[in-house]
C-alpha cells in the first residue's frame, strides 16, 4: 500500500514539474503549450521510447500500439501524470478510524 501511495506522490510532483516547465517555456516564448507525453518521453530518453514501440509492434500487436499507446503519447503529459497520481492518492488515502461509542 505504501508503494502505491509513494508512486502517487511521485507522479503528482512530476506533473507539477511538467506544469512549471510549461510555464517557464511560456515566459520565454510568449505562448503557453502543454507538452505531449510522447514528446516529454522522447526528450528524456528517446531510445527507450523507440524500443517500446518496436517491442509492442513486433511481439504484441500493432493494433495495441496504434489504438492504446499512441493516443496516450499524444495526450498532454500533465494529464497523463496527474490523473493516475490523483487516483492512486485517493485509493491509498489514510482513513479516519470511526468510533462506535
Amino acid at each position: 500500500m505504501w508503494f502505491f501511495r509513494a508512486l502517487g506522490w511521485l507522479l503528482l510532483f512530476a506533473s507539477i514539474a511538467v506544469l512549471v516547465d510549461g510555464a517557464i517555456t511560456a515566459l520565454q516564448t510568449g505562448s503557453f503549450r502543454l507538452a505531449a507525453a510522447g514528446e516529454l518521453w522522447y526528450r528524456l530518453d528517446a531510445g527507450s521510447l523507440n524500443l517500446l514501440q518496436s517491442v509492442i509492434q513486433r511481439y504484441v500487436s500493432v493494433w495495441i500500439w496504434d489504438n492504446i499507446f499512441v493516443p496516450v503519447l499524444l495526450a498532454p503529459a500533465l494529464v497523463v501524470l496527474f490523473v493516475p497520481a490523483v487516483v492512486l492518492l485517493v485509493l491509498t488515502r489514510k482513513r479516519k478510524r470511526q468510533r462506535i461509542f
